[in-house]
């Protein structure tokens, strides 16, 4: 999917947005607080339902404004447009696909596949594991189509489970969500773990592109022991039970699984300088982009904030030619065009932004 045209109206410091979006490369050049991050954050929002800023809806809305809205026209790679649009006030919601109303931001994720690399993207490496599972689950969720449904079954199992630990149900009853959990971790576990096979997969040529030629291995962990090997999720739910009503909540699942990434052998996060770890990292989105193409036959969406001042200009270079090797919609800022090389992307468009308003550069 690509962003044919995007509307963005009261939200941030932004003035009222309407551009015409490459297919390709789409550069946001500004000085600092011109808004080009808010451009960003504004179509992240669109298709995640949620700011990677911050949690208040309030902080997303302009001064003068109740609601913030923003609406893109996506064309997918057999060119059929779908109208998508999200609103936003202080306590409300509301969305719509191919202009009919959804409760269901599911919907509009699979219209408006965005990914973000910005200066915060080295936690995906160093921060606990919640990260790296919605990283997993996203990809999951658009490329596996009973991902979503497992997911939810076995969310709604825990938390049912997690209330009868605190409220010290009978064992009948925590063995009934037992069976359940156990049923939907098998499926969760087999498609996590041959996401991590293909991660690794994709990540190699493109760590190779980005760090250099060194070995890479996705480690996957699915959240419980792999040994003694005849104990199935079931087993281990009936032997921990005793910890887990002490503690209150379900201790071992798929709510606790994980990955890490080992570079020549080592894990990375004590293998390599700050600087290869925010290589690594690129290198990570693009090979999610990369399974996105391979499994969907499309484009995804990738939003980058500005990749100039994280990189020296050589491993800018490399990333530079790792993205022009991918088929994915760029929208990238930086504080000064000259900063970005764009001559991989001859139909690239560039807007500049100052005080918030937007206007093409030619």
């Amino acid at each position: 999917m690509r962003v044919v045209s995007l509307d963005i109206v009261g939200f941030r410091n932004l003035r009222r947005v309407s551009l015409a979006c490459a297919p390709s490369l789409n550069l946001l050049i500004g000085p600092n607080a011109s808004g080009k991050t808010s451009l960003l954050e504004a179509l992240y929002f669109l298709g995640r339902g949620r700011s990677f800023r911050t949690r208040q809806p309030r902080e997303l809305i302009e001064t003068d404004a109740s609601v913030f809205r923003v609406v893109a026209a996506m064309a997918d790679s057999a060119g059929r447009r779908v109208p998508v649009g999200i609103e936003r006030g202080p306590r409300e919601l509301t969305a719509r696909v191919d202009g009919a109303p959804t409760r269901s931001l599911a919907e509009l994720a699979r219209q408006v596949p965005v990914l973000l690399l910005n200066p915060d993207s080295h936690r995906l490496l160093e921060d606990g594991p919640q990260l790296r599972r919605r990283f997993m689950d996203w990809g999951l969720f658009h490329t596996e189509p009973g991902f979503l449904d497992a997911w939810r079954r076995y969310s709604v199992a825990l938390r049912h489970r997690n209330a009868a630990l605190r409220t010290g149900g009978t064992d009948r009853l925590v063995d009934a969500w037992d069976g359940e959990l156990a049923a939907v971790a098998a499926i969760i576990d087999r498609l996590r773990q041959s996401f991590c096979k293909a991660l690794e997969n994709a990540l190699e040529p493109l760590a190779a592109a980005t760090l250099g030629e060194v070995s890479v291995r996705v480690d996957y962990r699915r959240g419980w022991p792999l040994e003694p090997s005849e104990r199935d999720f079931a087993t281990w739910l009936h032997t921990g039970r005793a910890g887990d009503r002490q503690q209150a909540h379900t201790r071992l699942g798929p709510h606790r699984a994980d990955f890490s990434v080992r570079v020549a052998g080592r894990p990375s996060v004590e293998n390599l300088s700050r600087g290869q770890q925010k290589l690594l990292v690129i290198a990570l989105v693009l090979a999610q982009a990369e399974l996105y193409r391979l499994r969907l036959g499309d484009a995804c969406i990738l939003l980058i904030d500005d990749l100039p001042a994280e990189l020296d200009a050589g491993n800018r270079a490399r990333v530079i030619r790792a993205l022009a090797a991918l088929d994915s919609q760029l929208f990238v800022t930086a504080i000064e065009p000259g900063l970005l090389e764009d001559t991989a992307w001859p139909q690239a468009r560039a807007f500049r932004l100052a005080s918030g308003e937007v206007s093409e550069l030619i």
